[in-house]
């Protein structure tokens, strides 16, 4: 593990960390396949199809012919807490 990195109080949510990879490899491809995106961060295929799953329902990624890639308008929006 990456300590240089590490919160001395420990707390990173590894599911937000494996996301943030996908967002990150499909910056770097444009657009890949979740099979291309598992090998390109090491994330399990199954795991990322649930995280792209979430991504795109919260509009953040698109899929086009088996292919997933950023949303051309990310949705940086506030949400309230009801």
């Amino acid at each position: 593990m990456d300590t240089a990195h590490t919160p001395k109080d420990g707390t990173l949510i590894g599911s937000v960390q494996r996301a943030l990879r996908l967002v990150e490899a499909m910056h770097t491809e444009g657009s890949a396949t979740a099979k291309r995106l598992s090998r390109m961060t090491g994330i399990p295929l199954p795991t990322t199809y649930h995280l792209l799953r979430t991504l795109s329902h919260e509009g953040y990624v698109h899929r086009e012919d088996g292919a997933f890639r950023l949303a051309d308008d990310v949705p940086l929006r506030m949400r309230m807490a009801s």
